[in-house]
């Protein structure tokens, strides 16, 4: 099953558009199709706050919450300390299809940005799902 992350931005503008709304922890899209997703948090690392080095390879990856508390790291905002390096993260959710019509519009996402779709813990690609969903988005609703 595909997952798409979705930032927080990306959702800010659906709702004060009225193109979606939550229920919970699924974001529910106001479309011709049935669209929800289940909305797990998490954060996509953009680069190390100090512009040094990543020694522990996450810029680009996509961690939940859960992720970042395996690994004992510290989220706070958009930043998230990780054994003494401090990184810019972008907050969002990891979103999961739990309808058909979700499903179609992750494969269509991530189809269009050439990736096999957001896993946790795994690199994203520069164009992130979140710009591709929103895009994708306004052109359906």
């Amino acid at each position: 099953m595909k997952k798409i992350f979705i930032s927080q931005a990306v959702l800010d503008s659906m709702f004060e558009q009225g193109k979606a709304h939550l229920e919970q922890d699924r974001l529910m899209i106001h479309s011709k199709q049935n669209q929800v997703f289940k909305m797990i948090p998490a954060c996509k690392f953009l680069y190390v706050s100090d512009g040094s080095r990543d020694p522990h390879s996450l810029l680009g990856k996509i961690l939940t919450r859960q992720d970042l508390e395996k690994i004992r790291a510290e989220l706070y905002m958009d930043s998230v300390l990780y054994k003494d390096i401090a990184y810019q993260v972008e907050p969002g959710y990891l979103g999961v299809p739990e309808t058909a019509a979700a499903q179609a519009t992750a494969e269509k996402v991530v189809a269009s940005s050439g990736k096999a779709g957001a896993q946790a813990g795994q690199p994203a690609d520069e164009a992130s799902d979140a710009e591709l969903l929103g895009d994708y988005l306004l052109k359906i609703l």
